[in-house]
């Protein structure tokens, strides 16, 4: 298949194909007399993988170094202990995406209770004072987007 039908299996542009053969992750079978790039059903697998891979995280170097091991390896053992080393990597930071968006989820959840003791508030937005209010003081961690939006005047 040509640039443009493994583009459009993929869901990729013509132009992200380009730059992946620029870094050395994809690579066409073969070029036609005229020049044109071809590729098989092995390249659309590649690309599939890479999709995957930046989905969960993994950075074009990444996934360049997780392809080019295979190459630098001398042995089963030496490829694996390769392959690890740079999951291992990744593990890192999945778990600490997953901290930040732990920590995000609990200021966005106490945001959420705070305002919901604001429901009935009747005071015009300009005369409040959220400060000295009895609902707004019952709670010690009040996410700074709340207080931002709140007190700010």
């Amino acid at each position: 298949m040509q640039i443009g039908d493994l583009a459009a299996r993929a869901g990729v542009s013509t132009r992200t194909l380009r730059y992946y053969e620029e870094l050395g992750i994809i690579e066409p079978v073969a070029r036609t007399n005229g020049g044109f790039r071809r590729y098989g059903a092995d390249q659309l697998r590649r690309l599939q993988i890479i999709q995957g891979l930046k989905a969960l995280g993994f950075e074009l170097e990444q996934v360049r170094r997780l392809f080019s091991v295979r190459e630098t390896a001398e042995t089963g053992g030496d490829l694996a202990c390769q392959m690890i080393d740079l999951l291992q990597g990744q593990q890192e930071e999945i778990d600490r995406r997953i901290a930040q968006y732990e920590e995000m989820r609990e200021r966005n959840l106490r945001g959420i209770e705070v305002l919901r003791g604001c429901l009935l508030c009747e005071i015009p937005v300009f005369e409040r004072d959220c400060q000295n209010c009895e609902t707004y003081r019952c709670h010690e961690d009040v996410p700074d987007l709340v207080e931002y939006a709140i007190f700010r005047r």
